[in-house]
């Protein structure tokens, strides 16, 4: 057979953009205002256009859609191939997972910050951040299948805080930080609270160990305890030891 007789699906790609608000993982989202899905809340996300590559798609949509130009981290997530994902046309979804280190750099009114808590019903609690009503509604209630991409990525970003040095995309200042700070943004990530004590021990040191960081030989400065500081260097994976 002929390519002219195979039908041609649409492919789109989409971004789920975290970020560390308040020492919880966050997600940005944006209330559609079309079908399908109208006033509901999705992933920012374009379709590929004939001259561009996913990648290429995705730079577009963060410059674009989100006002975010220079070197903003993303990753490939998934390819979401459902057939009835999409009630419009069969349409193809690229995922990319992007971080950002300060939900301010989002600047657009269109795109809402929120933070991301487990759930008894086995989806994420999403609570609107800056909103006094503590409005929150289950991913769940997502449009297309958000929700499982969602999920994807949480456990996707989780899994890599153990072999890759993905904590460190969520720093402000990857010069200048202290193991309180990385202790916090790792929390957030798996979701629960690590031992102090441990998280110095064995993370920091084991950082330390492959090259990913070192001490800059200063201390930090304001209330409490005076703590060692640490610069980030850079490096591939690692894995963590239990």
């Amino acid at each position: 057979m002929a390519l002219a007789d195979y039908k041609h699906p649409y492919v789109t790609v989409d971004l789920l953009l975290f970020s560390i608000i308040d020492g919880k993982l966050a997600i940005c989202l944006t209330k559609r205002d079309e079908e399908p899905f109208k006033d509901m809340y999705a992933m920012p996300g374009t379709f590929i256009h004939e001259d561009e590559s996913a990648e290429g798609a995705v730079e577009r949509l963060l410059a674009d859609r989100l006002g975010l130009e220079g070197n903003i981290y993303t990753e490939q997530l998934q390819t979401f191939t459902d057939i009835t994902r999409d009630p419009r046309e069969r349409v193809i979804s690229i995922a990319y997972i992007g971080i950002i280190p300060d939900m301010n750099m989002v600047k657009v009114p269109w795109m809402e910050w929120f933070t991301i808590a487990s759930s008894n019903v086995g989806y994420e609690k999403l609570l609107k951040v800056g909103d006094s009503s503590n409005a929150s509604f289950i991913s769940n209630s997502l449009g297309f299948d958000h929700d499982e991409m969602l999920h994807i990525a949480i456990d996707r970003l989780r899994g890599k805080t153990q072999y890759t040095d993905i904590l460190f995309k969520f720093l402000k200042d990857q010069k200048c930080f202290t193991a309180a700070i990385l202790r916090e943004i790792y929390q957030a990530i798996i979701g629960k609270e690590v031992n102090r004590g441990n998280f110095t021990k064995y993370q920091m040191n084991t950082y330390i160990e492959y090259g990913l960081i070192s001490k800059t030989g200063s201390t930090s400065v304001g209330r409490g305890r005076p703590a060692d500081t640490y610069a980030y260097i850079g490096g591939e994976k690692l894995w963590i030891r239990s």
